[in-house]
């Protein structure tokens, strides 16, 4: 596409669309429109079915992604047969940056956890943006720092949290993002319990507690969220009672 478009009228329209899917992410909002424009320029939307995988750990970093629509699941995979999910991302969020950044592979596996239709903008135009654009770099750090910050308070929690402390916290962590609370969400209960640094036998019987006292109700490998708040306070008494 040329390089000389500054309009969003000059832009095709899918492109439009994602000029507008763009300026409504943290990450990009601050660009001017001419600077917006330009970036869209060199986007295109990917679709991507339920189960499908985007990338895989080891794989050559060369796009970012951004969700257009649909979620994702982001595991690290350990051993022969276990995948640890990291998280779950929704519409505007992003994924994708790490390995571009550190000129490293993709660090993680990264599914889609139904339908998605995604932007991809190819590497170089990623860091054109990350090192031009001031603001773009100021979110990314910020994100890196709270994922900083989210692993290690997992390394506490795994040390210092009981069962039900750390399953809480697992939950929340996956079912929280920098926009808004995902109040459902699609896992297993054996990926839940690895997760969750528990065997599979204990994280069923604190689900089951937990939607008897409808903290949660469970569905066809989903979970619902029903009182985010008393997950919080089983993270709070399983603090208090470490200490």
């Amino acid at each position: 596409m040329a390089e000389n478009i500054s309009k969003l009228g000059d832009l095709p329209e899918t492109q439009q669309k994602i000029y507008k899917t763009l300026r409504s992410t943290d990450l990009f909002k601050e660009l001017t429109a001419e600077q917006l424009v330009a970036l869209a320029s060199h986007c295109q939307f990917k679709y991507f079915k339920k189960g499908a995988t985007i990338y895989r750990k080891g794989d050559l970093a060369s796009h970012f992604y951004v969700i257009h629509s649909g979620y994702i699941i982001e595991s690290v995979y350990y051993g022969s047969s276990v995948d640890v999910i990291v998280k779950i991302r929704g519409d505007r969020e992003y994924f994708g940056e790490i390995g571009l950044l550190s000129s490293s592979p993709y660090p993680n596996t990264v599914l889609a956890l139904e339908d998605c239709c995604l932007i991809d903008l190819p590497k170089s135009y990623f860091l054109n943006a990350v090192n031009e654009y001031t603001s773009v770099c100021k979110v990314i750090i910020l994100e890196l720092i709270d994922r900083l910050l989210n692993s290690a308070q997992n390394m506490v929690n795994s040390m210092y949290l009981d069962a039900p402390g750390r399953l809480a916290s697992t939950i929340i962590n996956l079912t929280t993002n920098s926009r808004q609370k995902i109040m459902t969400i699609r896992i297993t209960q054996s990926a839940l319990a690895f997760s969750s640094g528990m065997a599979r036998q204990t994280a069923a019987k604190i689900l089951g507690e937990w939607r008897r006292e409808k903290i949660i109700s469970t569905e066809r490998g989903r979970l619902k969220v029903l009182d985010f708040n008393r997950l919080l306070d089983i993270i709070l008494d399983s603090e208090i009672n470490s200490f």
